[in-house]
């Protein structure tokens, strides 16, 4: 790959790109592009003023763009664009990272504008190092459009905004379930200042039980890569059923505490990573990792002699055989843990 500062020989090469970008960006949006030969003018007027801009060459063929233009003394990515076919190969940082040696000749930050329902961008440029936010832009329609049909509630600080639906999101289930819930949050009259003390009440609440589970981590003093984090999100992650201990009496028994561990060492080990959902949505591996921790923490309590936890626990494990979403092929090693550390009633 070779990163080239455009030329009149490659101008052609850059309205192709410019053009595609806005396409692609439009379709995102459910606009309707603007006719192909406006762009290529834009094109062309970019580059006759000297704008900063760099093309992506692979084996000769234009593979992606940068364009940075300066305003008042300070310089501004305008658009970022790799072809699909070109993506994933690490062409867009080739370009950023190009761009940003061409700055520093001048000025020591480069500004841009990400669009907040373009997730895979933001999720980029966060990435390489821009996750400061600068200023805030705002528009107001002064006579209806046909981009009013649809909107996403969002906040800043607990502020109310609005932002355009567009055709192609890729927003998390979580995602949509938040902006449906501010929207809902707002109709009926909650406010900023609710919102605020919900919020950090929550986060108050997160912190706290990572403290704890810190505690509970150094206490057991077991060897592990799982942090404190990880262990209060899998306490709290969503399941099929209510739990049988409470976090709190999880983080209070040391016997527990290195079933959590050693049950989230499982999942992270076949790539899983700890999630609110990494439970119903990898059933099977759950149980199979619970059976393994299961195991790890009645080898532990009977190294130190507890016959009355292992007791305790052999009346859960035979509670098991009677669980309708336990698999099928597991409930032999339900039995062997039966049969290897309890009485069987």
């Amino acid at each position: 790959m070779e990163i080239v500062r455009l030329t009149e020989k490659h101008l052609p090469d850059f309205q192709g790109l410019y053009i595609e970008f806005f396409k692609e960006l439009r379709g995102k949006q459910g606009w309707s592009p603007h006719a192909e030969a406006e762009y290529r003018a834009e094109a062309t007027y970019y580059f006759k003023r000297d704008d900063i801009i760099f093309l992506a060459l692979e084996n000769g063929e234009a593979a992606g763009f940068i364009r940075v233009s300066s305003r008042d003394g300070s310089f501004w990515v305008e658009e970022l664009f790799v072809r699909p076919e070109f993506r994933g190969r690490g062409i867009g940082r080739a370009l950023v990272e190009r761009a940003e040696e061409e700055v520093l000749k001048w000025d020591s930050a480069l500004y841009l504008f990400v669009l907040p329902q373009d997730k895979d961008a933001i999720a980029f440029w966060k990435r390489l190092g821009y996750d400061t936010i600068n200023t805030v832009e705002l528009v107001k329609d002064l006579e209806p459009t046909p981009r009013d049909s649809g909107f996403h509630t969002v906040e800043l600080l607990g502020e109310r905004f609005k932002i355009f639906r567009w055709k192609g999101e890729k927003f998390s289930e979580d995602e949509k379930r938040f902006m449906e819930l501010l929207e809902e949050f707002y109709r009926r009259g909650g406010t900023k200042e609710e919102f605020l003390w919900t919020v950090n009440t929550a986060l108050e609440k997160w912190l706290t039980g990572v403290e704890e589970c810190k505690k509970a981590l150094e206490r057991v003093g077991i060897e592990t890569e799982v942090t404190p984090a990880e262990l209060w999100d899998y306490l709290n992650a969503r399941t099929y059923e209510n739990d049988v201990y409470e976090p709190g009496e999880i983080l209070s028994n040391d016997y527990l505490v290195i079933h959590e561990v050693r049950e989230i060492e499982c999942l992270k080990a076949r790539g899983l990573e700890i999630t609110p959902n990494v439970i119903i949505e990898n059933p099977k591996e759950t149980y199979e990792c619970h059976l393994i921790a299961l195991e790890a923490e009645l080898q532990r309590a009977g190294k130190e002699g507890n016959a009355k936890w292992i007791k305790k626990r052999c009346r859960d494990v035979e509670e098991y055989l009677r669980d309708e979403n336990l698999p099928e092929n597991l409930k032999g090693r339900v039995v062997a843990i039966l049969e290897r550390f309890c009485t069987v009633s």
